[in-house]
């Protein structure tokens, strides 16, 4: 239910309550209820009952850094003399405009990253897309047996590596509860900017201020080993140079697996920079309708047990919780049939998104 002046508002449209004794019952794992990632509620996804319950644990939780936000906001506009509301105006336009991407090749500077009012668009907006493309890569990765792990129980400890505020680390935290439930968890997000401290830690996280090109993670984190990383929308612009790929290779072989989640398909480049230091690159993505690196794997000497049906067909037995995510309806019309989006007015299916230019693409959004 929507709370008065709630940042999560719409983005959640439960289906009305099914019976569970009347004949042809809905079962929970039908994707029966919408969600929202994009800022304009376009393009609806559908998840089942889990994900429904699950969305709502993340706004709760989003709603605790919102209000670290709105708090350091009020007091700043307090010693600065300017208005909130101007505040939330500016960060909602440099959110949704993003003017550095056309100038500088990155979606924003680093003085529009620490902008308050941005921040808080980011909270509001992307938390939805990093939590429900985590679980969906976590779950592949388990179906490939990437999470062996934690099979072993005791203490595992992640770091999602530029992760902001960290709402990567809320999936894994949430996925691990769902799938492995004795084992404790160290949550660690990495960002350049300082100024997500508070939010990471509204979310009930750690952070650390890090340099992507220092490497150094287990360091960074104050632990003698990192067990998963995490890698979400910063290997392309972040991590494709010699100076990271170097740290990265070395370092992988004391982490069990990072999970390298991307906004663009073809990454052959970044691929190959990482295989000749000795990477394993595994994409947990069909490729039959063409290549697609936006789920990918890198590990180093491990002996990871490999489904029978291949990695091309990974799925849970129970069908993904969050179908089509990442979006694929533009690789191949069997998605249409597979629970993936809402086919009702307004859903990303009524849409032919091959005809649009890149930068209207959902996840730019």
């Amino acid at each position: 239910m929507d709370v008065p002046d709630d940042a999560f508002a719409g983005v959640l449209v439960r289906a009305p309550p099914a019976s569970t004794s009347a004949p042809g019952a809905v079962d929970r794992r039908e994707h029966r209820h919408r969600y929202y990632q994009d800022r304009n509620k376009r393009w609806a996804f559908a998840c089942d009952d889990r994900g429904a319950t699950l969305l709502e644990r993340l706004f709760a939780r989003g709603r605790s850094a919102i209000d670290v936000i709105d708090a350091a906001i009020a007091s700043a506009c307090e010693r600065e003399g300017t208005v909130v509301e101007e505040v939330k105006r500016t960060g909602a336009a440099t959110y949704s405009k993003k003017p550095s991407m056309k100038s500088a090749d990155v979606t924003w500077s680093q003085e529009e990253y620490r902008h308050l009012g941005l921040q808080r668009e980011y909270v509001r907006f992307k938390s939805v897309q990093r939590f429900t493309e985590t679980w969906a890569c976590l779950e592949r990765g388990m179906y490939g047996g990437f999470l062996r792990r934690a099979e072993r129980g005791g203490t595992i400890r992640c770091a999602s590596l530029g992760g902001g505020p960290g709402f990567e680390l809320v999936a894994f935290q949430e996925f691990f509860k769902a799938h492995y439930p004795t084992v404790e968890l160290d949550l660690i997000s990495l960002d350049l900017e300082e100024s997500w401290r508070a939010s990471s830690e509204a979310l009930g996280l750690r952070f650390a201020r890090w340099d992507m090109r220092d490497g150094g993670v287990a360091d960074a984190c104050g632990v003698p080993k990192i067990d998963f990383a995490i890698a979400s929308y910063v290997f392309k612009m972040y991590m494709c140079e010699d100076v990271v790929a170097d740290w990265l290779a070395t370092e992988l072989t004391g982490i069990e697996a990072l999970f390298v989640i991307n906004r663009d398909e073809n990454l052959r480049d970044g691929c190959a920079l990482m295989e000749r230091r000795g990477v394993d690159v595994t994409k947990l993505l069909p490729q039959a309708n063409g290549r697609d690196d936006r789920q990918l794997v890198f590990s180093r000497g491990q002996d990871f047990p490999r489904p029978s049906g291949g990695m091309e067909n990974a799925e849970p037995s129970g069908g993904f919780t969050f179908p089509n995510v990442p979006y694929m309806e533009h690789k191949s019309s069997s998605n249409h049939q597979r629970g993936g989006g809402w086919r009702g007015h307004g859903s990303h299916h009524d849409h032919d998104r091959r005809s649009r230019p890149d930068d209207r693409r959902r996840d730019r959004w």
